[in-house]
C-alpha cells in the first residue's frame, strides 16, 4: 500500500494532509495504537524537521508499505538554491548565522539543507560534543563504490555503529551516543537515509511494525 503523495512546505502548508494519510495508512494496514502512535511522531518530527530548513521549499511526503513487515516514510525535495542566496537568507535572520543542529532530526535536516543548496556534501559536517567535533555526515556515510561520483549517502545505522565503537572510551562520542539514546526518532526508527543525487534529496525512515 502506499499513500498519496502530498506536498508539503514551510509554514506548515500539507502538514493536517500529511497526518491524514499517516492514519489512513495505519488504518488500511491494521496498525494498532501504539503503533499508530508511533507513526504519527514520525511524521510530526519530519514535518518538524522541514519547516525548521531556512527558506521557502516544498517537497513531497509518502509513506508506503515494504517487505518484511515495514513500511518507509518518504520526503523528497529538488535543490532549489545556491549558496549565495542561503547565505542572503542566513544575513537577514536574527541570529545572522545558522544555528547549531540540535539533536538528531536536526542533524539530519542540516544534510538535507545542505544539499538543498549545494553548499557541501554530508561526509563534511560535524557537530561539537564535549568541546571536541565529530564528523557527523561522515560517520554516518555509506560505501558508494560503483555509484555515480553525483550520488552520496547517509544512514542513521551507519551513524549509529559508527558512534557506538568509540563511546565506552571517548567524552565527545559519549555525548553523542547520549544524544541518540535521547532522540525520539532514533528509538523508534529501524534506520533513517538521506541520498543524493543530482538536485534530488531522498530522506526514508524505515520502521519495522510487525
Amino acid at each position: 500500500m502506499q499513500t498519496d503523495k502530498i506536498v508539503v512546505a514551510a509554514g506548515g502548508n500539507g502538514r493536517e494532509s500529511a497526518f491524514r494519510e499517516a492514519q489512513k495508512f495505519a488504518d488500511y494496514i491494521g496498525l494498532d495504537n501504539k503503533a499508530a502512535q508511533r507513526l504519527r511522531l514520525l511524521t510530526e518530527e519530519t514535518l518538524g524537521m522541514m519547516e525548521a530548513i531556512t527558506g521557502n521549499f516544498s517537497a513531497k511526503y509518502w509513506i508506503e508499505s515494504a517487505e518484511d513487515g515495514k513500511y518507509k516514510m518518504h520526503l523528497t525535495a529538488a535543490t532549489i538554491m545556491d549558496f549565495d542566496k542561503k547565505q542572503q537568507l542566513i544575513d537577514v535572520s536574527s541570529g545572522k548565522k545558522n544555528a547549531a543542529a540540535k539533536g538528531i532530526m536536526g542533524k539530519i535536516g542540516q544534510i538535507i539543507e545542505n544539499s538543498l543548496y549545494s553548499i557541501d556534501k554530508a561526509g563534511s559536517l560535524s557537530a561539537e560534543y564535549g568541546g571536541t567535533p565529530l564528523m557527523y555526515g561522515e560517520m554516518g556515510m555509506c560505501d558508494m563504490s560503483g555509484m555515480e561520483s553525483s550520488t552520496y549517502f547517509w544512514s542513521l545505522q551507519k551513524y549509529r555503529d559508527n558512534i557506538s565503537r568509540y563511546e565506552q572510551d571517548n567524552e565527545a562520542y559519549k555525548e553523542a551516543w547520549d544524544e541518540l539514546e535521547k532522540s525520539i526518532v532514533a528509538n523508534i526508527a529501524d534506520d533513517i537515509s538521506v541520498a543524493v543525487k543530482g538536485d534530488t534529496v531522498d530522506m526514508i525512515i524505515t520502521k519495522t511494525y510487525r
